[in-house]
C-alpha cells in the first residue's frame, strides 16, 4: 500500500494533493511496521511471508493500467479500500492479543476521508467522469476480488474458517464506499 500511495503522489496535479498523500504513504509504512511487530511477536517473519503474495499483486497492476489522473485515483480508492476491509478480515483469525494490537492500525490510511471529496468534486464538474468512473471502480473491484479469491484458495493458511466468504462481504464494503463518492457500484 505504502508503494501505492507514493507512486499516487508523484503523479497528482497538485503540490497539495502529492503532500497529503505522501503522509498517508508514510502511514501505511508505519502501519507496515507495527503489522512486522505484531508477526514476530508470533514467530512469523512478515518480509519472509510477503514473498509468496507478491506474483498477485504484480499481477493486479499489470490488469489495472489507468488511462489518467481520476482512473489512477479510483483505483487507489478501491484497491486501498478492498485491502483494508480484506486486513481487517484476516485479523479475525488471530490471538485476541494479536487483534488488540492490530485495532490500532488505520488499515486506509486516511485515503479514503481524503479522496471522497476529490472524486466527489470531479463527477460534479465534468459530465462524464461519473459513468466512466463507475465503470472502471467495478472493473478494478472486479480483479481485486479476483486476486483475494487467489490468495484465499492458494493460501488457505490466511484465514479463519468461513474465509472464502471475504470477497463477498468487501463487495457490500465497495458499494458503500463507491455510493459516498457518488459512484455506482
Amino acid at each position: 500500500m505504502q508503494q501505492r500511495l507514493a507512486k499516487d503522489a508523484s503523479l497528482c496535479p497538485t503540490v497539495d494533493q502529492e503532500i497529503a498523500l505522501g503522509q498517508m504513504s508514510a502511514r501505511a509504512w508505519e502501519n507496515y511496521e507495527k503489522v512486522a511487530q505484531v508477526s514476530q511477536n508470533v514467530g512469523v517473519e512478515l518480509p519472509e511471508e510477503m514473498k509468496q503474495y507478491l506474483g498477485l499483486t504484480v499481477q493486479l497492476e499489470e490488469r489495472l493500467r489507468p488511462t489518467d489522473w481520476y482512473e489512477r485515483l479510483v483505483k487507489s480508492y478501491v484497491t486501498i479500500g478492498a485491502m483494508a476491509d480484506f486486513n481487517r478480515s484476516l485479523t479475525a483469525g488471530l490471538s485476541s492479543q494479536a487483534q488488540a494490537e492490530l485495532s490500532e492500525v488505520a488499515w486506509d490510511c486516511g485515503q479514503e476521508g481524503w479522496a471522497v471529496p476529490v472524486i466527489t468534486q470531479a463527477c460534479a464538474t465534468q459530465v462524464t467522469v461519473p459513468a466512466r468512473l463507475s465503470l472502471w471502480g467495478r472493473r478494478v473491484l472486479g480483479d481485486v476480488r479476483s486476486t483475494f479469491r487467489q490468495a484465499i484458495v492458494g493460501y488457505p493458511e490466511l484465514t479463519a474458517e468461513g474465509g472464502e466468504d471475504i470477497p463477498e462481504a468487501i463487495k457490500e464494503h465497495h458499494r458503500l464506499r463507491m455510493e459516498r463518492t457518488g459512484l455506482k457500484a
